[in-house]
């Protein structure tokens, strides 16, 4: 068992209370639900319930518990009440020591909801990695308080929960168009924080070509010229919204294959042939020297 013997025979030593004693005892001898009951009865009396070491024994058993019994359970309810009482140690007790250890423990512990998020992106378990992901971020701040440090994975998940969306749209276009939305909403939140991520303007870009391209491929030839001119003018409109993301993209990588199409497309969408020719071009140099 990897625990801080020096820090917990503190605890015994200096709280006086019989439960603190015994909760530690359990943990010893991995009666861990014995230990549960102890410690939690221990940081509610008034004599305990302020004590920083306390509270990081309780967070110990907790760990403990999760690690033995509820590792697999991403929504594992023991990691969180260890993680609270960690951070709860952590405003009470501010000695070098006990913050080091909550420190470590608040890390490992974060680190698991991340690891479980990120095995929780698909269209059944999306919701428990996006809960997971907001409690990794509210611990790791604990960790690493400096912002900066944390966008990087914030842009990371939120780039593969927008394509997780996109996959859930495109199953059903017509069943399924809040996820389109869903995933317009994520791609602005990344532009949001770093305008010149080419992930998000290619992919925004690419969002707006698509709904274009799908509605005049899904219009009804039969219908009048009026409705005719509406699937039209919206298509239009669709491309339109779509060009300035692919050509941000474009000023980011103006030799990724994908954008050069993207953009050639867009221009002969809109009629305007000579810039459409001119990207293609562009595509076919590079595709020579490759």
């Amino acid at each position: 068992m990897c625990l801080a013997l020096l820090l917990l025979l503190a605890v015994v030593a200096d709280a006086q209370q019989s439960k603190v004693s015994a909760a530690y005892t359990f943990l010893k001898s991995e009666q861990l639900d014995s230990a549960k009951a102890s410690i939690d009865a221990a940081v509610l009396h008034p004599e305990t319930s302020a004590n920083g070491q306390a509270w990081y024994l309780r967070g110990f058993v907790y760990k403990s518990i999760y690690n033995k019994q509820e590792k697999v359970n991403k929504l594992s309810p023991s990691r969180l009440e260890a993680l609270s009482s960690f951070r709860k140690s952590l405003s009470l007790d501010t000695t070098q020591e006990n913050r080091q250890e909550c420190i470590k423990n608040i890390k490992y512990l974060a680190t698991t909801l991340y690891n479980d998020a990120a095995a929780s992106l698909d269209s059944v378990e999306y919701k428990v990695a996006i809960g997971n992901f907001g409690k990794f971020k509210e611990y790791y701040l604990l960790v690493d308080p400096t912002p900066a440090n944390i966008q990087q994975k914030d842009i990371d998940f939120t780039l593969a929960i927008a394509s997780l969306y996109t996959k859930i749209f495109e199953s059903d276009r017509k069943g399924k168009t809040e996820f389109l939305k869903l995933a317009k909403e994520a791609y602005n939140k990344i532009l949001t924080i770093d305008p010149n991520n080419i992930f998000a303007n290619y992919n925004m870009g690419i969002l707006f070509y698509n709904q274009a391209v799908n509605l005049i491929n899904q219009s009804d030839y039969d219908l009048d010229i009026v409705a005719l001119n509406d699937i039209q003018d919206n298509s239009i409109n669709l491309f339109k919204e779509s060009l300035p993301f692919m050509e941000k993209a474009y000023e980011l990588d103006p030799k990724r294959r994908e954008t050069l199409l993207g953009l050639s497309g867009i221009y002969f969408s809109l009629n305007e042939f000579e810039k459409s020719n001119m990207y293609k071009q562009k595509l076919e140099e590079i595709e020579k020297h490759k």
